[in-house]
């Protein structure tokens, strides 16, 4: 690979690692409720997971590009026009169509069953390997019958996975905005001196008079 491709891959795997989606709002989600330094244990275990998902994607790839190079251009293409839904989709999350909860339930709150969960989430649906393997197809020639330069990636990767999801750490705050939008006011918050009773708006003034 060449230093220009190279740099490209480092660019586009960290993109897609931080991307909003269901692990960047676990791992923030962490950092607010359990503190940073608590939350760091889940920079191991997503990196982990997500090179175990890159492992996954990467040896169809690697068979297709060795076996069918014709077929690398194709699929290429339809890999990027994934990418683009992909892209669309994670800003798109159902927590990003609702009000954000004042109070999250965490799945896991010891550290080992923390890095457990953490570390299965990326395999436990399709969702990450097939966006891998249409992010590695991308660079399909370069792996073309070397393996070598597959495990060279996966370590690149690696190293990319890790710092966004210290980006989702220390920025925890910045990565929940992306992927909710606060409680919208009330119908009548919006007025002065309003108060709610038997769910209903009345002013100060009506309260007084009523006491």
């Amino acid at each position: 690979m060449t230093i220009e491709t190279w740099i490209a891959f480092c660019a586009a795997t960290l993109a897609f690692v931080l991307l909003p989606g269901p692990l960047a709002s676990l791992v923030a989600r962490y950092a607010l409720h359990k503190g940073r330094w608590t939350a760091l244990v889940t920079v191991p275990a997503v990196s982990l997971g997500l090179g175990a998902a890159f492992a996954v994607a990467g040896l169809p790839i690697l068979i297709v590009a060795t076996a069918l190079p014709g077929a690398v251009e194709p699929l290429a293409w339809l890999g990027l026009a994934y990418l683009m839904l992909y892209t669309v989709w994670s800003f798109q999350e159902p927590a990003a169509r609702g009000p954000r909860a004042a109070n999250d339930n965490l799945p896991e709150q010891e550290r080992l069953a923390t890095f457990v969960h953490l570390l299965g989430v990326p395999l436990r649906t399709a969702r990450y390997v097939v966006a891998l393997a249409a992010l590695l197809v991308q660079f399909a020639g370069a792996v073309s019958g070397n393996m070598a330069v597959l495990m060279e990636m996966q370590a690149v990767f690696l190293i990319a996975a890790a710092t966004g999801c210290l980006v989702h750490v220390i920025y925890p705050g910045w990565v929940l905005e992306r992927i909710r939008r606060p409680a919208l006011p009330g119908p009548a918050s919006h007025k002065m001196h309003t108060r709610f009773i038997a769910r209903r708006a009345v002013t100060a003034g009506y309260r007084r008079i009523a006491a």
